[in-house]
């Protein structure tokens, strides 16, 4: 068994077929969809559509550098729109990946082992758009050539740590944002979920990585970080940009906690984006 190196299917005796965690996954998507929008689409319709094997071997691959506007840029996890607190349509946000593919093509980038580009909406306790966005994209498949969507969600999280309560922000993507069981994590923000909702949100495909680590500095330390381990929370916002920060503060932070090393040390997956709130993927 061998993975193609752009679409991540697995090639069983010569033959392409998707991989079993994300032929599953998109038949619960097409699921929803015809529940949701009556839209009777093909798997191969959601080809633009992360599945979760699919998207762990994206991470995999992205470098620092792709989470960063700029020339490199190839990847943006942490989108918010207007279905939280951004000011982002669906439409608009669709329009800027597609916008910014065809301005990489127009540079002569081509698909390495990597999609042009990727990107998830992650409003905060809602998925709704994620579903809308998803019915555009099966509308369409040949429009978004080159792009990869992931299901995502900025989620709250409140837990027992050290005997205080704590509360931490973790973007979960690639779970199935149909998926009735989590409708109860889907009441807008600061829904006040607890810990132990995790399982759910990755028994319906996700993963989950620590939002914004550097923002509570006091907690980049082996402790938290073996504990959110511990509850399912296995990536980090490593690569995430702090636009709107004091560059001096983060460039400490990041000193001082000996943050890329501890992040290796823990073994947790990378994740990126820019927390866009506003009109533009690129930024604040």
């Amino acid at each position: 068994m061998k993975i193609s190196s752009v679409s991540r299917n697995v090639i069983f005796n010569g033959k392409t077929s998707l991989h079993p965690l994300d032929l599953t996954y998109k038949k619960a998507l097409q699921k929803g969809l015809a529940d949701t929008f009556d839209i009777k689409c093909k798997i191969d319709d959601m080809e633009s559509i992360a599945g979760p094997y699919e998207f762990m071997n994206l991470i995999k691959n992205l470098k620092p550098e792709n989470y960063k506007p700029g020339k490199n840029f190839r990847a943006n996890f942490h989108i918010h729109t207007d279905a939280s607190d951004g000011s982002m349509t669906v439409s608009d946000f669709l329009n800027n990946c597609i916008g910014w593919i065809q301005k990489l093509r127009e540079c002569g980038k081509k698909q390495d082992r990597l999609p042009l580009f990727s990107a998830a909406i992650t409003d905060h306790d809602r998925a709704v758009n994620s579903k809308i966005a998803m019915a555009e994209i099966v509308k369409e498949p040949e429009k978004y050539k080159d792009f990869k969507f992931i299901s995502g969600c900025e989620f709250m999280f409140g837990a027992q740590f050290d005997d205080k309560k704590v509360w931490f922000e973790a973007v979960g993507l690639g779970f199935n944002p149909f998926d009735c069981k989590l409708d109860r994590l889907m009441k807008g923000f600061a829904s006040n979920n607890k810990i132990s909702d995790i399982s759910d949100i990755k028994a319906s495909g996700g993963v989950l990585s620590w939002a914004h680590p550097l923002i509570s500095p006091e907690r980049v330390n082996e402790k938290f970080m073996e504990f959110l381990k511990k509850n399912g929370v296995e990536g980090i916002e490593a690569d995430y940009q702090y636009q709107n920060f004091d560059y001096e503060y983060i460039n400490a932070v990041t000193r001082s906690t000996d943050f890329e090393n501890l992040v290796k040390k823990m073994d947790m997956f990378r994740t990126g984006g820019t927390d866009s709130h506003g009109s533009s993927i690129f930024g604040h």
